[in-house]
């Protein structure tokens, strides 16, 4: 082993002791060094480690973790022969079967939630670390304060707390772990995991079917931004039409998936329910990045065209975050199709970020980073707050060896404070 190598690997060594010592300080360190090679897998500890002590706070209690739990825990009960476990799995009925082949297999050996939890952050955090990481790489020089704004805004935008919803939001970085390195490097094999995304949830043929649009379609920023700007006039879908062209159109399998999300009636409560009486920060946090990234989208169409002609891959990446967001911003009116607009976001941030970093930018991006800062701080300091509801003590202040002696019985910072509070 080479001297420069072998000291590389001696202070992976030292972050990973680090780690078990204190793992909220490893994973300071590993952002302070996020040049190392082994920062990456520091994150991707630290999101396992979540996973194992995940407290499922008082808001949390109809959260789906709780019915993958219950599920998984009802499993670990059963005695199951090879025909029985198949039938679980659902393969005549579901598309996505990550989650409960995961449950089924594991149920075999433990009925631990803290396992079953551990799997999940295993999973979510080697995506999640590796999608940050790749944009992380691709950044010059010392990060600009906007920089450190973007990058912390598209990590709340899919953080590690959404091990509460693991099916959707881990489809949604193992979508992007594919998407990434074909925009960028033209891999086409790395499509494999775009398509494998929906094997973990299957809402996730949306926006491979939007991928192979653009693959048919390819590069044309001017017909997309348009068609981007002409959704915003669409306030609803005609609810009755989309259920006839799913019916004529979709796979059985698929109809029977979306059928609860369908139900004219059910649709209806949703909409009529859509403005709870909730504190402005609650309403307005996710407006507030969403209207920032697309105000950015909209200042480098008509602003810095001419500069991101000049690379190729960010051509391919606008092209498609705007025909993406224009598919997401017609499906938002549905319940729960307001998450494909995170998806894009984080696809438009993999744009907007490095352009920022690496570019010296107009005066009319300048006072829009200006204008935008408060939005993003906004969102920010709200979205870091909600992850107090499953984050534990013992995620912020132990380590491993003191989460075996906590299995099961983590409660989360919300509850905990709103406990320290009631006593004073």
């Amino acid at each position: 082993m080479r001297p420069f190598e072998q000291q590389e690997s001696e202070k992976g060594g030292y972050a990973f002791l680090l780690f078990l010592v204190w793992p909220l300080l490893s994973l300071a360190s590993s952002l302070k060094n996020y040049r190392e090679p082994w920062a990456k897998n520091i994150l991707w500890a630290f999101t396992a480690f979540y996973g194992f002590s995940f407290a499922i706070g008082a808001e949390n209690s109809s959260a789906d973790i709780v019915r993958y739990i219950e599920h998984y825990e009802s499993l670990a009960g059963m005695s199951l022969s090879f025909s029985e476990m198949i039938a679980q799995l659902g393969f005549s009925e579901e598309i996505d079967i990550l989650a409960d082949l995961i449950a089924v297999i594991l149920s075999r050996f433990t009925g631990s939630s803290a396992v079953l939890t551990l799997i999940y952050g295993i999973i979510f955090g080697f995506f999640l670390s590796r999608n940050i990481w790749y944009i992380l790489e691709r950044l010059e020089g010392k990060l600009k304060w906007v920089t450190v704004l973007l990058l912390v805004s598209f990590f709340l935008l899919n953080p590690i707390w959404n091990l509460n919803g693991f099916r959707m939001w881990t489809a949604t970085h193992i979508f992007l772990y594919g998407l990434f390195p074909f925009i960028f490097e033209q891999k086409y094999k790395s499509l494999l995991f775009c398509a494998a995304s929906i094997l973990v949830h299957f809402s996730f043929i949306v926006p491979v079917g939007v991928l192979a649009l653009y693959l048919v379609f390819g590069n044309r920023m001017a017909i997309y931004f348009v068609f981007f700007l002409a959704t915003f006039f669409i306030s609803e879908i005609d609810l009755e039409a989309f259920n006839l062209l799913v019916e004529n159109y979709a796979p059985e399998a698929l109809q029977e998936q979306t059928a609860p999300y369908r139900n004219e009636e059910y649709v209806e409560n949703i909409r009529q329910e859509a403005s709870p009486d909730l504190n402005w920060y609650v309403i307005w946090y996710g407006k507030a990045i969403t209207w920032s990234i697309m105000g950015f989208l909209t200042v480098l169409f008509f602003f810095c065209r001419s500069i991101l002609k000049e690379n190729e891959s960010w051509v391919r990446l606008f092209s498609f975050t705007l025909l993406f967001y224009g598919f997401a911003n017609i499906l938002s009116s549905l319940p729960s199709g307001g998450r494909f607009v995170t998806v894009t976001n984080l696809s438009a941030l993999a744009l907007i970020i490095p352009y920022i970093q690496n570019r010296d930018y107009s005066q009319t991006m300048s006072r829009f980073v200006k204008a935008a800062t408060p939005a993003l701080l906004l969102y920010i300091i709200v979205a870091a707050r909600i992850g107090l509801y499953s984050l534990s003590a013992t995620s912020i202040l132990g380590n491993p060896i003191i989460a075996f002696f906590f299995l099961g019985e983590n409660i989360s910072l919300n509850d905990f404070m709103k406990d320290i509070i009631s006593i004073l």
